[in-house]
This record gives C-alpha cells, structure tokens and sequence, in this order.
C-alpha cells in the first residue's frame, strides 16, 4: 500500500509540475525515524517464527514510537502528521490487542493459496494471525486484500491512512504547481 501511495504521489506531483527538489523548502525532520522503524518492522517479519513473540512488543514498540516523533516533530504538515498518525494508532492498537500479530480477515486469507492460508492458520507467518472468535479490534485488522504484484498483499484500515499521509507528504515536498492548493499543504 505504501509503494502505491509514493508511485502515485510522484506521478501525480511529476505530471503537475512538482520536483523533488523543492525538499529544501519543506524540510523532512528526523526523517532517519520511519526509515528505520520500516526496516525494524521488516526485519521482525523476516525472524521465524518460533523467534517472532520474543521481539515482537519491544521492536513493535520501538518503530511505533519512532514513526509518532517523527509526525510529531513535523507536525506543521497538518494532514500528512493526522492521517499517518491515525493509521499507525490504529495499527498499533489491533497489533497490541491480537498478541503482537496482525489479525488476518477470513474473507481476505481465503484469496491466498492453499499453502500460504495453511501456514498462516499455523501461525508460522510472524507478524500475522488469521482472525478467530478471540480476535480483538477484527475491523482495524488486514480486511483488504489486494493481488496486485509487487504492492498487493493485505492492507488494514491503518494501512489507507498511513498511505494517504504519506501521499500528501510526498505532494507537500513537491509543491506541484497545477494542483489545487489544499492538495498539496501535506
């Protein structure tokens, strides 16, 4: 979802008249944080998943808690700082209540193919649960389920809002100049 919203952003700044260039007008502070809380967030994917719960709430944490300092400190950009805010609480929220794992939809898990529902039925895809009767917060978990290759995969409601913040951020460095003005305030 994330790819999709920074292609868009730039097709759509690119084709207005926006430049990255402009970067030096809207300065990015302590831009290193969602880098790395995204690399973290991967990493942790990456373990197996044996080693997943160990790690899981302390790195969770830690790239949740870098990803808010980094809305906070650039909080003039209005909608980029509530949108991506709002959708990281709300990953937060439904990752911490499901045990440090993303609940997957039924609907949603029964597009995948049969050997990738039954791993993640048997829990051996870290980061990720498929929903139960106990699933907490079922309607902020991964509900979307997109095949498009290369960005598709499972998306929550979170997931659009982060996308949407970083599309509008994406707009506000470039300050296209055929775009409406709230467009591109970020």
């Amino acid at each position: 979802m994330l790819i999709l919203a920074v292609l868009l952003a730039l097709a759509l700044g690119w084709c207005t008249g926006g430049r990255l260039i402009r970067y030096v007008e809207t300065p990015l502070y302590l831009l290193p944080l969602p880098i790395l809380a995204l690399l973290m967030q991967r990493a942790l994917g990456l373990l197996p998943a044996e080693h997943y719960l160990p790690w899981a709430a302390v790195l969770l944490l830690m790239s949740y808690a870098m990803i808010f300092l980094f809305l906070w400190r650039n909080r003039r950009l209005k909608r980029t700082a509530a949108l991506a805010g709002l959708g990281s609480l709300c990953n937060l929220a439904v990752i911490a209540a499901n045990g440090w794992r993303m609940p997957v939809s039924a609907a949603a898990a029964g597009l995948l193919s049969p050997d990738g529902l039954a791993q993640l039925a048997a829990g051996a895809v870290p980061m990720y649960a498929l929903e139960d009767s106990g699933t907490r917060l079922r309607f902020l978990g991964d509900v979307i389920y997109c095949p498009v290759p290369l960005i598709g995969g499972f998306a929550s409601i979170g997931d659009v809002l982060l996308a949407a913040g970083v599309f509008f951020l994406l707009l506000a460095i470039m300050k296209p100049i055929k775009l409406p003005r709230w467009m591109v305030l970020g």
